[in-house]
């Protein structure tokens, strides 16, 4: 005896993994980008590990200082690490990262912050020359930074501590020049400090 019922059939359902399973994927990539920045850091700039006189597991460093005008007090961060952009033309590895400026009226500037150290560095920075684009110059005094404005506080603030706004003509390039020493010290340390100057 034949039967004409048929046994539906289910078709398998695909197992979805929400946005929880996309936020495990996106982190294993951030993980693993990160581990190969690293790698290749370590491959062609071992001495950022040294920034300052003594091993650290992240390949930068980050300090501030204060920088004492005749226009009142700055309080400068920065942060940096050595990246591959920039020119190949010169003997000099890029450094980029970020920067903020605390002025005499307690106003909070952020920069991009770019600079360059020699090439081919040992794994000791000590006494080794370093620019940053923020105008700073001078040289690594392990386990400190000593460094000068170069003028750009002077070129850049008012006699108040107010940001200059005008163009540079008629500007002096070079008026004062300023002394920092920048200590290693973490972000929340400057802002601690910045909080401090606008009481």
């Amino acid at each position: 005896m034949s039967s004409d019922t048929t046994i539906p059939r289910v078709a398998p359902t695909k197992r979805r993994t929400g946005c929880l399973g996309c936020i495990w994927q996106v982190g294993i990539v951030l993980v693993l980008g990160a581990v190969l920045l690293t790698a290749l850091t370590g491959l062609f700039h071992p001495w950022a590990f040294y920034l300052g006189g003594k091993f650290h597991i992240m390949p930068m460093w980050q300090g501030w200082g204060k920088a004492h005008a005749k226009s009142g007090d700055y309080l400068v961060w920065v942060q940096f690490e050595p990246t591959p952009n920039g020119s190949k033309m010169y003997l000099e590895t890029n450094l980029k990262g970020n920067a903020y400026v605390c002025t005499p009226r307690g106003e909070r500037l952020h920069m991009h912050l770019g600079g360059g150290m020699p090439k081919h560095l040992n794994l000791s920075t000590d006494g080794e020359p370093i620019h940053l684009y923020m105008e700073f110059r001078g040289n690594w005094r392990n386990p400190n930074l000593v460094m000068d404005d170069h003028g750009s506080i002077a070129r850049g603030f008012q006699s108040d501590g107010t940001v200059y706004h005008g163009s540079g003509t008629g500007r002096p390039y070079m008026q004062e020049v300023v002394p920092i020493m920048f200590v290693r010290g973490s972000r929340s340390e400057f802002d601690r400090a910045c909080a401090s100057v606008m009481r």
